[in-house]
């Protein structure tokens, strides 16, 4: 890995952290207001404690998070699939596990407000696989709190394929272009919290 690759990755998710504020403050903020510049609320208003990045590379979105001075713990996850990064992760003393995402992942369930896959599709769909993008899904929503968030950048039509497939989960779902010329997209989801319906 060259300096130079370290750089640019770290300038382009510090635009992406600023993008997806700006994007989610009006939702995630809505009942507690904030203005422009202001420090995210304290817990319990603030909505994103726990993040887990399902792609992490090098580990750029956690350093864009904490040089936003937003007040977050991030798991970084390395694909078995792609590179191993991981002693690049660690080396920056960022938390981070290598895992196989076709495999249940460690963890307590509906552990993580805000779940972040940059690239993940077209990386498990670029070779043979055992799990479908159905199983991937619900691997994230067994992991996110209700009403928790999911980012998931990657090109057009896997964008589109995942959100068809959000409609089976019942999350809110919408695609956001970043760029007009861009062939890539956002997919931005929330998780419903349902409630036991009262049974007469």
């Amino acid at each position: 890995l060259h300096s130079e690759e370290l750089v640019v990755d770290t300038a382009n998710y510090k635009t992406a952290v600023r993008n997806y504020w700006s994007l989610l403050s009006p939702l995630i903020f809505s009942d507690h207001p904030k203005r422009p510049g202001d420090e995210d609320p304290s817990p319990p208003y603030n909505m994103f404690r726990n993040v887990l990045d399902m792609n992490a590379r090098y580990g750029g979105f956690n350093a864009a998070l904490l040089e936003a001075g937003k007040s977050v713990w991030v798991m970084n996850v390395v694909p078995t699939t792609g590179p191993n990064y991981l002693p690049l992760v660690l080396d920056r003393g960022y938390i981070g596990v290598f895992h196989n995402w076709c495999e249940a992942f460690p963890t307590y369930p509906r552990t993580y407000d805000m779940v972040h896959a940059d690239g993940l599709l077209s990386l498990e769909t670029s070779q043979y696989r055992r799990c479908t993008m159905l199983d991937l899904l619900m691997e994230i929503d067994r992991l996110l709190r209700p009403e928790g968030w999911v980012i998931i950048h990657d090109k057009a039509p896997l964008i589109e394929s995942a959100r068809a497939l959000t409609v089976q989960l019942k999350w809110d779902a919408r695609v956001v272009e970043i760029e007009s010329n861009s062939d890539e997209r956002l997919l931005i989801c929330q998780k419903p919290f349902f409630k036991r319906q009262a049974t007469s």
